[in-house]
């Protein structure tokens, strides 16, 4: 994956900016025709692409900030203030009709942005400026101009979200993170499938918001993902050694969900063994980045330390995550089992990669999932599985223990249980609906507040245990004994369910968290924000694993 955060605002340091400011008769020809000296109005130009911009009126000031950059006109002057440093204006600064003026060469210029101006239509983008329009969609967004912003969907978004679904989307995140403000952050990534651009802003509650904007290759916004995080400080583990692998990008599956990956291979000929690495819940990325912790990154670079490939790819409810909430019958088949045996099929095509030695590792809910994969394999492609911490009940069932134990952790701790025992209650409220015998995929009850009932309802009762017992492809089962997540009974439930099969291994770790990391107290899920990697000695004994299978 190709990641960076580009120019201008993205990685504008300061000695970049002055470098900008010693370079200021650069910053007079970089702008051509009309655009040398043009006057736009400041607010409305600077407020479409994120700044925030505020007035001095004892100093007739117009201050513009916009992630690292601050940005002062002084009206009558033809010198504007960056970031401390004075830089020259092609027309000075005014004012007409009560809006502040200045020159649309120099935001061009500091903000690395493609504007122009009409008096007539207002304010034009380039193509090519994917910061600029991402954050001009969110503008449109910010000021309810949802026809406005639905024109700036693809031609297949058009027709999947109108203008009433993204307000109702936009207003319901809002309702809960508040109301974007000020653009603090932007980063691009562009990777095989879509080239985006994530935006953190500032909301008037002092909160972040975060909203990544994805767009195709004809520049039109293909998909929205809301609430985006940055990442949070993951360091590289030590046997993360770049000599040992190569990396490319690769597309899984096709159509509007195709989506991008990562093949790490070991240097050298091959065919190599590999595995495809299936994400937990939620909307997780190729790394199944948590906090500070990037599991799935850990496992392939140290695989591939073992002379392992490995494929990991974006989740498809991350890469495209609007359109699969708009899918109208959209469960875990959907989620997880038809990506991660379209990613078996990529591999099964590559020179490099031994096609009798394909497996697969399920982590949290995708270990859970494992059983479902290999029911579905139909070609008996994949040659043996991995499950990590996958549960051994039903996801529904796991959640309503979960929610009980984090109330006992509060009370030990002396911590406010009102919201948590609500969460309880609601959820009991929903178990209740859910698991009523009535109700199925093809009749669903009416006036439940969720919006992904077709998703519960074929996926309840659901036992990874249950489907394994008949099944013969090779499994190891590994569980981390300090799991707040899942448990580490869950590892006997499965040892007692499969205790008619020879060919399933398992191993329980002491000190392991949910996400196969170290952690001496007791796990809560808070350690997720410090740095940590899996260990060495798990990698090995995957790769051990894998070697004994025929």
């Amino acid at each position: 994956m190709k990641k960076g955060t580009g120019k201008g605002l993205k990685v504008l340091t300061a000695s970049a900016l002055l470098s900008l400011t010693l370079a200021s008769s650069a910053m007079a020809s970089s702008q051509e025709g009309k655009q040398n000296g043009q006057l736009v109005p400041l607010r409305y130009v600077a407020e479409s692409i994120g700044a925030k911009v505020e007035w001095d009126n004892a100093k007739q000031q117009a201050i513009v900030l916009r992630g690292p950059i601050q940005l002062i006109f002084t009206i009558g002057q033809k010198e504007a203030v960056l970031n401390q440093e004075r830089i020259p204006l092609s027309a000075e600064a005014t004012i007409i009709d009560h809006k502040t003026m200045v020159p649309l060469d120099v935001l061009n210029q500091v903000f690395n942005a493609k504007l122009n101006w009409d008096e007539a239509t207002g304010i034009h983008i380039g193509e090519e400026d994917i910061v600029s329009n991402g954050s001009y969609f969110v503008h449109l967004l910010q000021t309810e101009q949802w026809q406005q912003a639905h024109g700036m969907l693809n031609e297949s978004m058009q027709k999947k979200a109108a203008p009433e679904f993204l307000q109702m989307y936009f207003t319901s995140y809002k309702a809960v993170l508040g109301t974007p403000e000020q653009l603090v952050q932007v980063e691009v990534d562009k990777n095989a499938v879509h080239q985006s651009v994530k935006l953190l802003y500032q909301t008037k509650e002092k909160t972040p918001f975060g909203i990544a904007v994805r767009f195709d290759a004809e520049g039109k916004v293909d998909d929205l993902f809301m609430p985006y995080t940055p990442s949070a400080g993951y360091q590289k583990p030590s046997y993360d050694n770049p000599d040992k692998y190569v990396e490319k990008e690769v597309v899984i599956g096709e159509g509007e969900f195709a989506l991008p990956g990562t093949l790490t291979l070991p240097k050298g000929e091959g065919p190599f063994p590999v595995v495809v690495l299936v994400h937990g819940s939620g909307t997780n990325d190729r790394d199944e980045s948590i906090g500070a912790g990037k599991p799935f990154r850990d496992l392939a670079v140290g695989l591939a330390a073992q002379n392992i490939a490995v494929l990991r790819y974006e989740k498809r409810t991350l890469e495209h995550n609007l359109k699969s909430a708009l899918h109208p019958h959209f469960t875990v088949k959907e989620e997880t089992v038809d990506d991660a045996l379209a990613a078996v099929k990529l591999l099964k095509q590559e020179k490099q990669i031994d096609p009798d030695k394909i497996f697969v590792i399920g982590h949290s809910q995708g270990g859970m999932l494992v059983p479902k994969i290999l029911e579905q394999d139909q070609e008996k492609s994949i040659a043996g599985a991995v499950i990590m911490a996958g549960p051994s009940i039903p996801l529904e069932d796991l959640m309503l223990i979960q929610f009980k134990n984090a109330l006992e952790r509060a009370k030990a701790a002396g911590q406010p249980t009102e919201a948590i025992e609500q969460q309880i209650q609601s959820w009991e409220q929903f178990l209740s609906i859910l698991k009523d015998p009535q109700y199925s995929v093809d009749h669903l009850p009416e006036g439940v507040p969720s919006s992904n009932l077709v998703w519960w309802y074929d996926f309840r009762n659901y036992h990874g245990p249950e489907i394994a017992k008949n099944q013969s492809v090779p499994l190891f089962i590994i569980q981390g004994e300090n799991d707040v997540q899942v448990p580490a009974e869950h590892l006997e439930d499965w040892k007692k369910a499969l205790a008619q099969r020879n060919d399933v291994s398992y191993k329980l770790y002491p000190k392991l968290n949910h996400l196969f990391i170290e952690y001496d107290l007791p796990s809560t899920g808070m350690e997720y924000y410090a740095p940590g990697n899996v260990p060495a000695y798990v990698i090995e004994d995957i790769a051990n694993w894998m070697r004994k299978q025929k």
